[in-house]
């Protein structure tokens, strides 16, 4: 009898650790669940949205969901402090900055493996080829990287283009630039740059076909009614050009956006060295807008928001603006705090 009831009370205590074990493995399924979903691979993945935004004083990138009436957001360490370009490719899963700290195009992987907060992998990175980089676009297997003059570069405004392989970026060609630099766009084959300290966008018609050396714009029209211009954003689509103008580089309150719909006739009307004028455009401007150094413009045409990189108020910030239809004051119909922000990318 005594045998027997030991034996029961060892039965009783083995199913209550079963119990207690089954328990801490659905627990701890729960939580896997909570921190990411799985892909096919059964890899713990994160979900993020399509707003890319780099920064210059801080060792992240910021990605915001827009899609549903809550915005989401997450972020991942990199290994550059000081971030400007960004693009994000969804169908590599790869971010391509242009490192500031580095001088250097660095390339990203596995952002959707990685789980948010964390440092997502370096891949691999180009050489150590420019100084003050500004802005990068793509077409096809390259990317550009526009260099703005400073001290560190002798002075000199460049492009450098990289073709961008399976594991490595490599030099294609760097052009040099008779105008200064900030923001760079392709259509087509065709790259549109802003023209810094200056009221003024030109293009580069058959950009990629350039032999090494110097190049210049085929041609340029000035944006009445800007004082100084950073960032540019056309949508093909609609036929709409975004520009920004930071009004006074040490103001944080005279930043503006121009809105230039049937962007392709009025800039061939003007012709090279014409003007658009400010019959032809919206803006938006004022007190409303938290609008001061605006550095970075993406635009969803599906929901018609302009997304913005704005650097000078409150060290930094995320903005989103509905399309204008007339010039005015409006507020942003999202903002919010996010450090260095220098450029934002709508990966679509």
């Amino acid at each position: 009898k005594e045998f027997n009831k030991r034996l029961r009370t060892l039965k009783i205590g083995h199913m209550n650790k079963i119990r207690v074990a089954t328990i801490l493995i659905l627990f701890l399924s729960l939580v896997s669940i909570s921190c990411g979903s799985t892909d096919d691979n059964g890899d713990i993945t994160t979900e993020f949205g399509a707003v890319f935004v780099s920064s210059n004083t801080t060792p992240v990138v910021g990605i915001y969901d827009f899609s549903s009436s809550t915005v989401g957001s997450v972020q991942f360490g990199l290994s550059s402090t000081d971030s400007d370009g960004i693009i994000y490719s969804s169908g590599s899963d790869r971010l391509y900055i242009a490192s500031r700290t580095n001088n250097r195009v660095e390339v990203y992987t596995d952002l959707t493996k990685t789980e948010a907060s964390l440092n997502i992998e370096l891949a691999f990175s180009s050489s150590q080829d420019f100084s003050n980089a500004r802005k990068l676009a793509a077409s096809g297997s390259k990317v550009v990287v526009s260099q703005d003059a400073s001290d560190a570069n002798n002075q000199t405004n460049a492009f450098y283009v990289y073709e961008i392989g399976d594991n490595s970026a490599t030099l294609a060609n760097t052009y040099t630039a008779d105008i200064n630099l900030w923001d760079i766009q392709f259509s087509g084959n065709s790259l549109y740059a802003i023209q810094d300290n200056s009221d003024t966008l030109a293009v580069y018609n058959n950009f990629l076909s350039n032999a090494n050396g110097a190049v210049s714009p085929d041609s340029k029209v000035q944006i009445e009614g800007i004082v100084r211009t950073h960032a540019l954003y056309y949508s093909a689509s609609t036929d709409i050009m975004f520009l920004s103008d930071i009004g006074d580089a040490g103001s944080s309150t005279d930043g503006a956006i121009h809105v230039i719909t049937d962007f392709s006739s009025k800039f061939n009307a003007a012709g090279n060295n014409g003007s658009i004028s400010t019959s032809d455009q919206i803006i938006i401007e004022g007190s409303n807008t938290q609008l001061g150094n605006p550095v970075g413009l993406a635009y969803d045409s599906s929901s018609q928001k302009i997304y913005v990189a704005e650097r000078a108020v409150d060290g930094g910030k995320l903005l989103e603006f509905s399309l204008p239809t007339t010039n005015g004051n409006p507020s942003p119909t999202y903002s919010q705090n996010f450090a260095g922000a220098a450029a934002v990318y709508l990966a679509n």
